[in-house]
């Protein structure tokens, strides 16, 4: 017969810990973005905890334990062919101007407002750690003991400084630019200017324009405070999609969360064009912030073409109906991606080297052809040339026959598979699965890791001040 005290350490082993009220606040109006932070959510909803989500995509179907704030009215359509054109420092200028704008009409919101009248309470705050500082009243709101930050991408500098975790511009490849581990001397010596200018915006404009913004409506928060409060960062990639990097225990690597273990069933149409593909299949997409239909009309012409000239079959994401194409193209406004990477027939991508799609891609073995436009695509597809898993195209001087050579190229040639294959193995051959290892440092913070994450911030409020 067991003992009491061994009932409840097998208990405690093997059961979700006590549940915790947890708010998830991901203000990007970008599905990339919101994939990866809401199958955390999601997952820890499962584990027990009673999760309030505040998104641009809220849940199509009811989740217990799970709750949705509506701030779908995010969404505009906007053309971001133009971002390819356009230099690191005014795209980031851009992106933190657009953010404030955002952060403030979702913060004085009608659904907002509502969430804050039912006086609810949090154990732990989550928060897309990118550019909306102004949701941090929010967070000062609510007073949760833990604040956690989440950022689908890689690391940034300055979210690096919010938990003291060293982040050198000699060695570190910023996203911003198409570098490597390798860089040249050149190169690190743009990488150091634009990562220093980068810290210095975003403390003396970024951050005074959303501090603007909160005292608007809670003047006693500070956000530059509030910006050195983390107890833990979760980047959504690691050393294979980037590069390693020194990282302290509150910071966690924890790539493709948005990779489920079942992918969706494929609708009936897809399914069968897929399985009729006789010499195999092309899967086309710029994922969700770009549109075909935005591109030039040289560079549809010559996709066309050389799409339409393929002996393989094409299934082409398409924001627009298509009427008339070549019988070997299928258009879908729609399609579940991970079940389509997953089909067997697919022998290539052809995407715009989105980190989430390039998770995916190597999840699933699938060699890519990237056509890169701006922000981490062009940094992510200078990693699938380093790699060797696919080849890239450029945009503004795409041809037919440049287009019919690569993917001919990264088809027949199987050193593309061999390696993206190789690198699959990589990424699914961990001790922790990278779900796990989040769920794990949420649940725990709040405990065993609190008081290291203290000692960690004072170690770097005494250097800085030095």
């Amino acid at each position: 017969m067991l003992s009491l005290p061994l009932v409840l350490l097998l208990f405690r082993q093997f059961s979700p810990a006590i549940g915790f009220n947890i708010l998830g606040i991901c203000p990007s109006a970008s599905y990339s973005h919101q994939q990866p932070f809401q199958a955390l959510m999601k997952a820890l909803a499962a584990r027990g905890h009673n999760v309030t989500m505040i998104s641009t995509i809220p849940s199509k179907k009811s989740i217990k334990n799970y709750e949705d704030v509506d701030l779908s009215f995010s969404y505009r359509k906007r053309d971001c062919t133009g971002l390819r054109h356009m230099g690191a420092f005014t795209l980031l200028h851009k992106n933190m101007r657009e953010a404030n704008e955002l952060c403030e009409e979702q913060l004085f919101s009608t659904a907002i407002t509502h969430l804050i009248s039912r006086n609810k309470t949090f154990d732990a705050v989550i928060i897309e750690q990118l550019w909306y500082q102004c949701y941090y009243a929010l967070v000062k709101h609510y007073n949760s003991p833990v604040l956690i930050g989440f950022l689908s991408v890689g690391n940034l500098p300055y979210v690096m400084d919010s938990v003291g975790n060293p982040d050198d511009p000699l060695l570190n490849p910023d996203m911003a630019y198409p570098f490597t581990n390798k860089m040249s001397l050149n190169e690190r010596i743009w990488n150091i200017l634009y990562t220093t200018w980068t810290r210095i915006y975003y403390k003396y404009w970024h951050l005074p324009k959303a501090q603007e913004i909160v005292n608007k409506w809670m003047p006693d928060v500070s956000i530059e405070d509030m910006d050195r409060n983390f107890s833990l960062v979760i980047l959504g990639n690691n050393h294979v999609f980037g590069y390693p990097k020194p990282l302290l225990p509150n910071v966690i690597e924890v790539h493709s969360l948005q990779i489920t273990e079942k992918s969706e069933t494929l609708p009936k149409d897809i399914q069968e064009f897929l399985d009729k593909a006789e010499h195999g299949a092309i899967y086309f997409s710029l994922g969700s912030n770009l549109q075909t239909h935005q591109l030039s009309i040289g560079s549809l012409t010559a996709l066309y073409k050389a799409l339409g000239s393929l002996k393989q079959r094409v299934l082409w994401k398409h924001g627009e109906d298509v009427a008339i194409h070549p019988a070997n193209i299928k258009f879908v406004k729609w399609a579940p991606q991970q079940a389509i990477l997953a089909h067997p027939k697919v022998m290539a991508y052809v995407m715009q080297g989105g980190l989430q799609s390039l998770q995916e891609a190597v999840h699933y073995s699938v060699p890519v052809v990237a056509i890169p436009f701006f922000g981490d695509q062009l940094f992510n597809a200078r990693k699938i040339l380093d790699t060797g898993i696919g080849l890239t195209l450029d945009i503004d001087t795409i041809t037919e026959e440049s287009i019919v050579q690569t993917l001919t190229n990264v088809i027949e040639n199987k050193t593309y598979y061999y390696n993206i294959k190789a690198m699959s193995e990589i990424i699914r051959d961990e001790l922790i699965k990278p779900m796990d290892r989040a769920i794990w440092n949420v649940e725990h913070i709040k405990t065993e890791n609190l008081s290291k994450v203290t000692i960690i911030r004072e170690i770097k409020t005494i250097i800085s001040t030095i």
